[in-house]
């Protein structure tokens, strides 16, 4: 009997997905557990695992075709019942049926046999299976073949160019590097975005870490972070200034009740947004173990849909890198993103002196249609007072 494979659904919202890549093709063998397929959401790409084990007989949606949940994208057979199924005679998307010869079946570019770590291994070090030898069962690529490719790679094959293109290597676009593309674009086109700016002394910000830190780990196991911190001062000044807690739509400017923030994440496929949901009414130490909990998550690649979808403000920071000062670019239909830069050690004057403190710049990048100048200023000076006093705010 025959076991439907479906497009699944990842939480609460997705209402459809796009096939990015079928992992097997018609008449090899799977194992329940095994990848399958992987499809896309509007926010990042998941695998599929086989719900049985049997022979892939039929592959009925295929890459850049986007379904409904529930759709059946495939199904599985016994390998006895597999060899009964008559050949599907369906066409690839776009193709006239009198361009295909007779029996012509489309399939899926060819998938070596490879063990998980041998996979796992080749899509660290950017290699294509296909060019490793398999010395398995069946030329099944293990984990030393791909050792002893990279020891030994064999040379890379020429290829003519004219004179007047650049030579490189083409790395096709994942379905996640697609989706962000599309998503700046589309921000840069449809906005009216402007910036602005502060120096912090963040000096106030590290005292009240250095405190808090030990606290935190004894009681909850999670280690406080700056990111919490202003993550915290950030979610108060807008509550303070709501006007950046907006979105523009076509019948007029939607005002949001709640503070959903959004916390930009680096991973190696792209960048994702995990989501704080009403972060204005978590304690520092809720938003620091939910902080925690979607990071580990993304690490893993385990965040759904869900996770990532509902932010009204994110904020980016790119400090772990050094990098002191920079214009994030806004997650739409949000109307605003701050950005923070590294706390470094510099000299300023206070009281008429040069001393050295640890310094800061944050940059708001704010759509202009909706917010004008004098209210993002507005808001940067709460902004500022508070990051220099965190104090106050957290004692409140």
């Amino acid at each position: 009997m025959a076991v439907e494979i479906r497009m699944p659904k990842i939480g609460l919202t997705m209402k459809e997905g796009k096939v990015v890549e079928w992992r097997k093709k018609e008449g090899d063998r799977v194992e329940k557990g095994e990848i399958v397929f992987v499809f896309e959401t509007e926010k990042t790409t998941f695998e599929v695992e086989a719900p049985g084990a049997g022979i892939l007989t039929k592959i009925l949606v295929f890459p850049d075709q986007t379904v409904p949940v529930g759709t059946v994208v495939g199904e599985i057979a016994e390998s006895a019942e597999a060899a009964s199924i008559p050949p599907p005679t369906f066409e690839v998307p776009a193709q006239k049926k009198e361009e295909a010869p007779l029996g012509f079946r489309p399939r899926p570019s060819i998938e070596v046999r490879a063990t998980p770590l041998a996979r796992r291994m080749a899509k660290e070090k950017g290699l294509d299976l296909r060019a490793i030898p398999g010395t398995g069962a069946l030329g099944r690529v293990r984990r030393r073949d791909v050792e002893a490719f990279l020891s030994n790679p064999p040379p890379a094959p020429k290829v003519e160019v004219p004179p007047s293109m650049e030579k490189g290597r083409l790395v096709k676009f994942t379905g996640m590097r697609r989706i962000i593309a599309e998503k700046m674009l589309a921000s840069k086109v449809q906005t009216a975005q402007i910036y602005m700016s502060h120096t912090i002394d963040a000096t106030g910000i590290l005292e009240v870490r250095e405190k808090l830190l030990p606290v935190f780990e004894e009681k909850a196991k999670v280690r406080l972070t700056i990111t919490d911190l202003l993550m915290k001062i950030t979610a108060a000044a807008i509550a303070r200034h709501p006007v950046l807690n907006t979105r523009w739509t076509p019948e007029g400017i939607l005002w949001l009740e709640e503070i959903h923030m959004g916390m930009a994440m680096a991973l190696e496929e792209g960048l994702i947004v995990p989501v704080i949901w009403d972060i204005g009414k978590k304690s520092l130490l809720e938003i620091a173990q939910t902080r925690a909990k979607l990071v580990d998550l993304g690490r893993k690649g385990k965040l759904t849909p869900d996770d990532m979808k509902g932010s009204t403000f994110t904020f980016s920071s790119l400090g772990m890198y050094g990098i002191e000062d920079f214009c994030a670019i806004i997650n739409q239909p949000e109307s605003a993103i701050l950005g923070a830069g590294a706390i470094i050690e510099k000299p300023v004057v206070v009281s008429k002196e040069i001393v050295i403190r640890p310094m800061m710049r944050v940059t708001l990048s704010y759509d202009h249609r909706i917010i004008d100048g004098a209210k993002a200023a507005e808001f940067m000076k709460t902004l500022k007072q508070w990051m220099e006093n965190p104090i106050l705010l957290l004692a409140g």
